[in-house]
């Protein structure tokens, strides 16, 4: 479904991927696990279209998507549900979901306003909050949010970065919770966390990006836990002669 072939990006001189390898198979759930500022925020802003390769190619249902503006990823169905949320703060959670199908709503408004009525049904604390501003949510309804505001675009691809990044233990299961229930009712899913327990849960398949280049790939169980965790937190699976880059985005803060 998606197939990512030598992809190489940087923020000014500093090299943050550096010739990624991996596909995402329609249908499943598959993870990208590893330590800070190895680069997995910049792979997904890439095949976002946030920031323009360097190299490589992008492919998503068989078409070159490399460097296309985000809008049009979106049209070709890939949404993303990014870092720290990023919902709306001075908009109510209406608004936001109106506008997770900014694309639609010239000609199919009726259809905005089933979905939106599909999303409370499985977002139930949502529509009992609808008219609440999205910044005054708990950390927990706010990523319910951000997910619900990206399935509006109708993804055929969900890509979901550090979707439980502070949040408190019960939240996070109802979040993992809500991904594999996504990915039942036919949504794939491309993952990026730091969580490696909950993530390997639930993974079909996962990989482990360590200095801007994969290290692993394999299906849960092909390594142990331990040394998922190890390598997924502190990179302890890096090559070895290989000095690490200074990653990190312009401002000095992990990726």
């Amino acid at each position: 479904m998606l197939e990512i072939d030598g992809i190489a990006a940087a923020y000014g001189n500093i090299e943050a991927l550096r010739g990624v390898d991996l596909s995402v198979e329609e249908g499943g759930i598959t993870c990208l696990l590893g330590p800070n500022g190895a680069g997995k925020t910049t792979l997904m802003m890439t095949i976002a279209g946030l920031l323009k390769p360097r190299r490589g190619t992008i492919g998503f249902l068989d078409r070159d998507i490399t460097g296309m503006r985000p809008s049009g990823i979106v049209r070709r169905g890939i949404a993303l549900v990014p870092e720290n949320r990023l919902v709306f703060p001075d908009m109510n959670v209406h608004e936001n979901l109106v506008a997770g199908a900014y694309l639609r709503l010239g000609k199919r408004k009726s259809q905005v306003q089933q979905d939106i009525d599909h999303v409370f049904e499985r977002f139930p604390r949502l529509q009992e909050r609808s008219k609440q501003m999205a910044g005054t949510l708990s950390g927990g309804e706010q990523q319910m949010l951000a997910v619900a505001r990206a399935l509006m675009a109708r993804p055929r691809l969900l890509m979901m970065d550090e979707p439980s990044l502070g949040l408190a233990p019960l939240v996070v299961e109802e979040i993992f919770r809500i991904i594999s229930d996504l990915n039942a009712d036919g949504t794939t899913i491309f993952l990026v966390e730091q969580n490696a327990h909950m993530a390997l849960q639930v993974a079909d398949h996962f990989y482990l990006l360590e200095q801007g280049q994969v290290s692993f790939s394999g299906k849960p169980g092909q390594l142990s836990e331990h040394e998922v965790i190890q390598r997924a937190y502190l990179g302890k699976g890096q090559a070895r002669n290989q000095p690490a880059p200074d990653q990190g985005r312009p401002d000095g803060t992990a990726l």
